[in-house]
């Protein structure tokens, strides 16, 4: 009975509920940025810069999983569109860009380089995914992910400074620009040089005042062209011919263009002429220019890129040919005397003398994208794109570079000040920067914040609860992801005395909202760059005119005595109002502030009013659009 009671015991024993052991946590890579960041959370962020230039690339460190059999692979697909692209070896497919790194063991580390084609249609800013697959010895298999940002720094399209004036007449020998995509290609290409210059228009040339010449086949039989009507940018003599080259080059007849009568430095050469050639048996003209079609071009292959061929090949037309005193100059010297290309590029760069070339060899690479106008590149070679290197050495023609398109903006924080944090009150603003290269790293390098706030090295978002009173002043560093660059500061004092701007506590709305625009932007806190800023959202109304509006709307009632707005003016359509003025709703209908201080419309800054005290939950900013369509980057507004 005993042994019995005793085997009963033991069994209940055995019934009873044993803990499982902890799930263990899937074997992960690590990715780290050059800071030292560890991006696996918040992801990657690239940038679009201007939509017809070679964008920079990011560079990441793949730190191998620990916990596994090695030698383990590493398989990255950086996918949602072609235009997605990582340093050789790779491979471009429809859906994004793969490559394969191996590890030996887990303590190698391997860097990757990711980039994305331009974007010819503008747009908003995109969301792609880096996936990550590691398979071990043994044939195990895990898989993570990260986001891909990209931010499209120009939302609407960039237009030649100057108007281009193109003649096809005597594309007589091979008609090739009869033909409507091959003429739009070309087209694009050539503009895509004079989208850069800040120059305005000539003084305008007369029809038949222009002479230049033009090739037959062989470069035999050279004819006399001359224009066949009046133009105050640049004319462009189109040809195509069999062979035995294409290239291109300026009027060589001694008239340059004047401006009010005065020659203009350089000198800038009235006309050019493109010569397109194409004889080669199983060559397939490609001469689509859709976003996602691009990676189906090839430099040396079976297809010829009629944008990438015309892009480079114009560059000798515009810039890069003896025929430019400039040029000829900055070749002879070889390119010591040029130092904003030596800052940038962090060397002297020659130009051959023969054939007016940037060396196709890596350390002559345009820096921060990885491509050139050669055969080889950091990544896989297909279109020929222009790069900030090669605008910059242009320059030396005479042209003058539009320094603020964001590839040419230093870095710089646009943040002047700060909103006073209350007590017990939950605050959040987001320190803007624009310029350098993005994915920006923010730290705190003196100072500190109040007791409870945090910043976000990626965001540059303060965050945070603090119960603090007490002033705190802080110094901000801003890093940008170009290892040339030298780092930015701004010192900011939280606490007694700052205004707590009230309008990031209310739900925006408009009476129309453009839809590639956001009316959350007016009250997103942050500090915009310019009236074009072009890196942080906008509310505009285009293509509405006439009266518009933008109001806040707060839960409960607020004592407001002034207000702030930043007028939204990208010149291209959308313009600061004519007039506009602040309005309160007063528990029935909308009615104007009292004793306003006046509406200034000045660009580039906040427009304060200051006006009589009112009690309110909704206020209305009303702006006159007539003729244009108008648009806030930002109100704020004040107790």
């Amino acid at each position: 009975m005993k042994r019995l009671f005793v085997s009963l015991l033991l069994l209940a024993s055995a019934l009873v509920a044993v803990p499982a052991p902890a799930a263990q946590a899937a074997p992960t890579v690590t990715v780290v940025d050059m800071f030292g960041r560890t991006i696996n959370d918040h992801g990657v962020q690239l940038v679009d810069w201007q939509g017809y230039l070679a964008n920079p690339y990011i560079e990441l460190t793949v730190r191998p999983p620990e916990g596994v059999t090695y030698p383990v692979t590493v398989d990255l697909k950086a996918e949602g569109t072609s235009r997605l692209m990582m340093d050789l070896p790779s491979q471009l497919t429809a859906t994004g860009a793969t490559k394969r790194l191996t590890f030996a063991n887990a303590s190698e580390q391997k860097v990757f380089r990711l980039a994305i084609h331009s974007k010819r249609a503008p747009g908003q800013d995109e969301l792609y995914t880096l996936r990550l697959t590691t398979t071990d010895a043994g044939r195990q298999v895990y898989t993570q992910s990260m986001p891909i940002r990209v931010q499209q720094d120009e939302k609407t399209a960039l237009q030649p400074s100057i108007p281009v004036t193109f003649d096809y007449r005597h594309d007589t020998v091979t008609g090739y620009f009869s033909q409507p995509a091959f003429r739009t290609a070309a087209e694009e290409a050539v503009k895509d040089w004079f989208r850069f210059f800040d120059m305005a228009p000539f003084d305008t040339v007369a029809a038949g005042a222009e002479n230049n010449h033009l090739p037959g086949n062989e470069w035999q039989n050279t004819i006399n062209v001359t224009n066949d009507r009046a133009y105050d940018g640049m004319y462009v003599f189109f040809r195509g011919i069999q062979s035995p080259h294409s290239t291109g080059y300026p009027a060589r007849n001694g008239k340059y263009h004047t401006r009010q009568g005065q020659q203009l430095p350089g000198p800038l050469h009235r006309s050019t002429a493109m010569i397109f050639e194409y004889d080669e048996a199983g060559k397939q003209l490609f001469t689509s220019l859709a976003d996602e079609d691009w990676y189906r071009t090839e430099i040396q292959g079976s297809v010829l890129d009629v944008h990438g061929l015309v892009m480079h090949e114009y560059g000798h037309a515009v810039a890069y040919h003896s025929d430019w005193a400039g040029m000829r100059a900055y070749v002879d010297s070889g390119g010591v005397n040029d130092q904003d290309v030596i800052a940038y590029q962090g060397r002297v760069v020659p130009v051959e003398t023969s054939g007016y070339h940037i060396p196709g060899t890596q350390p002559y690479w345009d820096r921060l994208s990885g491509q050139s106008g050669g055969w080889t590149h950091m990544f896989p070679t297909r279109r020929w794109m222009l790069t900030k290197l090669a605008l910059l050495i242009a320059e030396n023609a005479g042209w003058r570079i539009n320094r603020d398109l964001t590839p040419f903006l230093p870095p710089s924080i646009v943040t002047t000040a700060l909103p006073r944090p209350v007590a017990g009150q939950a605050y959040q603003q987001t320190l803007a920067a624009k310029g350098g290269v993005p994915f920006y790293d923010w730290r705190i390098t003196s100072g500190s914040l109040p007791p409870g706030l945090t910043l976000n090295r990626f965001t540059g978002a303060i965050t945070g609860t603090t119960t603090s009173t007490a002033p705190a002043t802080f110094t901000v560093q801003l890093r940008d992801y170009d290892r040339l660059s030298t780092p930015v500061t701004r010192t900011f004092t939280l606490g007694a005395g700052a205004e707590q701007n009230l309008a990031t506590a209310a739900t925006p709305s408009a009476s129309y909202t453009s839809p590639w625009e956001s009316v959350a932007a007016i009250n997103d806190g942050v500090v915009p760059a310019s009236s074009n800023d072009t890196v942080n959202p906008r509310w505009g109304t285009w293509p509405e005119t006439g009266t518009q509006w933008a109001e806040l709307t707060w839960p409960s009632a607020q004592t407001l005595r002034s207000a702030e707005v930043y007028f939204f003016d990208d010149g291209q359509g959308v313009d600061r109002p004519a007039s506009w003025r602040l309005q309160y709703w007063n528990g029935s209908a909308y009615v104007d502030v009292p004793n306003p201080s006046g509406y200034p419309v000045a660009a580039d800054a906040f427009n304060r009013v200051t006006f009589g005290q009112v009690s309110t939950t909704r206020l209305r900013v009303v702006l006159n659009g007539d003729p244009d369509a108008v648009g806030l980057l930002e109100v704020r507004s004040f107790a």
